[in-house]
């Protein structure tokens, strides 16, 4: 039952909506509930197709991985929700305020994202079919060595028997480099799991320390949540909930990358055999603040011609959320160019491959991926966002946000799905999609749901909008401080 005092009394007919500001979000939950069904159908019967028509294992393992990057996807929400809302305590921003129940319900979708997590853990422990490699070091082993067969241990001699082309012989060293560095790789686990140690990548650290990552995260959110609503309830808990809040964010800010780098590099970058990037735990970062803010921005948007937000909507408001999310769209060039610049330097062959697979013809159309981000996750957006009439009319500025949480989703595939090689199958792709609609209808019906317990507009914090008590035509106070 609802604490708060302004919330309507259940009434004859049924319950009433928990809080009168609400929209009626039926259509919503509705759209949500048939993209969950409708897209893990899908998802499930195109895997299943996919296995029937994919070389040897790989079909099995793009199962796993097109999973994995819908998930990873929407895990962005609860996690970029829970950073931004710890930055927004310790700056005390007013995007902060009218984005905060938003970010708030994002935050409190942990426990069905762990939820969701348990057949990627489950895909762990599945061996040679597993997407983690090490989770078989030695059928690894066997494959790395198939790759040297298969692109010939002497390119040149190779090329003396059956004249191999130019895009032939790069392909046969392109194999070579994956070859070694996979070799050493595997060599390092198997010696790991020959003296019985449980090293950071084996399947049953994964889920521990999985589950480890996700206890921290929930007690922050927790926190969070709880003396929000002390601040809400209870006048008197206004001046020391919020204290409360912003000396648990500075710590916690220092926490989430701690815990943001070991996820980042469990999860997703240990699908590569070797691969390591001092730059991807801040990709990882920087996605899921562009994600939840952008998802928390169109959200708003779409409320914010009713009452109340309508109240409170200022053109300065808009403009410094569309500046902000050009920020961070321009953190996200900068790390990403700074990764690829530094691969590029180094040169070194257990770092390369991750760029090879993603960047050259021979391994599918993922060399068009980056190029397709390079332009539109970077190049578009940012002149977009430079205009100023893009920033003050709602609807402009909202379709940018829908647009940005697109460009995300495909960075995201563009991470993790490569890890296979597809050998012109194209039927991941939609795979792909799938997934990402499917974990997204089950995670949009549990954060409707979280959204609707509590108001849109948290009271008690609005007398930090600058002049956000005095509204054109309109009198009165907003119920806030003066």
């Amino acid at each position: 039952m609802s604490t708060d005092p302004t919330a309507p009394a259940p009434s004859a007919n049924g319950p009433a909506p928990a809080y009168p500001d609400h929209p009626n979000w039926a259509g919503p939950q509705r759209f949500a509930l048939l993209s969950a069904v409708i897209g893990l159908a899908v998802f499930v019967v195109l895997g299943l197709v996919n296995m029937g028509t994919a070389h040897g294992d790989d079909g099995k393992k793009q199962f796993f991985l097109s999973y994995l990057a819908g998930w990873t996807f929407w895990l962005s929400l609860p996690l970029g929700g829970m950073a931004l809302l710890m930055i927004h305590y310790l700056a005390k921003t007013s995007w902060g305020i009218l984005l905060k129940r938003p970010l708030e319900a994002a935050t409190r979708t942990l426990p069905v994202t762990v939820l969701l997590f348990v057949p990627i853990m489950i895909g762990a422990f599945m061996g040679k079919v597993s997407p983690y490699w090490w989770s078989a070091p030695e059928a690894a082993q066997k494959a790395a060595e198939e790759m040297k067969t298969e692109a010939g241990e002497n390119p040149d001699a190779k090329a003396a028997k059956s004249a191999l082309s130019g895009d032939e012989e790069r392909r046969a060293k392109q194999w070579k480099i994956n070859t070694e560095r996979v070799k050493k790789a595997v060599e390092v686990e198997i010696h790991e799991r020959q003296e019985a140690t449980l090293s950071f990548l084996s399947p049953p650290m994964f889920v521990v320390w999985s589950l480890v990552v996700f206890a921290i995260w929930g007690a922050f959110i927790f926190f969070l949540n709880k003396w929000a609503t002390d601040a809400e309830t209870d006048t008197a808990k206004v001046e020391p909930s919020l204290e409360k809040l912003k000396n648990i964010s500075g710590p916690g800010l220092i926490v989430f990358a701690i815990t943001g780098t070991s996820a980042a590099s469990q999860w997703v970058m240990s699908l590569e055999p070797s691969w390591a990037s001092t730059m991807f735990p801040v990709i990882f970062a920087v996605n899921s603040f562009l994600t939840a803010f952008a998802f928390c921005l169109a959200l708003f948007l779409t409320l914010a011609a009713r009452a109340p937000l309508a109240n409170f909507l200022r053109p300065k408001f808009q403009i410094d959320m569309g500046s902000l999310m050009l920020a961070f769209t321009l953190f996200w060039s900068y790390t990403s160019f700074s990764q690829l610049m530094l691969v590029w330097i180094g040169n070194l062959p257990e770092e390369i491959p991750f760029f090879l697979k993603r960047s050259m013809p021979t391994y599918g159309f993922w060399w068009l991926v980056s190029a397709v981000l390079i332009v539109f996750h970077f190049g578009l957006p940012f002149l977009l966002l430079l205009f100023r009439d893009i920033k003050l009319y709602p609807k402009r500025l909202r379709a940018v946000a829908i647009y940005l949480l697109v460009v995300c989703a495909i960075d995201v595939v563009w991470w993790i799905s490569p890890a296979v090689p597809h050998e012109g199958q194209y039927l991941f792709a939609l795979m792909d999609v799938r997934a990402v609609v499917g974990i997204g209808g089950v995670w949009g019906v549990f954060f409707l749901w979280q959204l609707r317990q509590r108001s849109l507009v948290p009271s008690n914090e609005t007398f930090w909008l600058p002049t956000g008590h005095h509204h054109e035509g309109h009198e009165g106070h907003n119920g806030g401080h003066h």
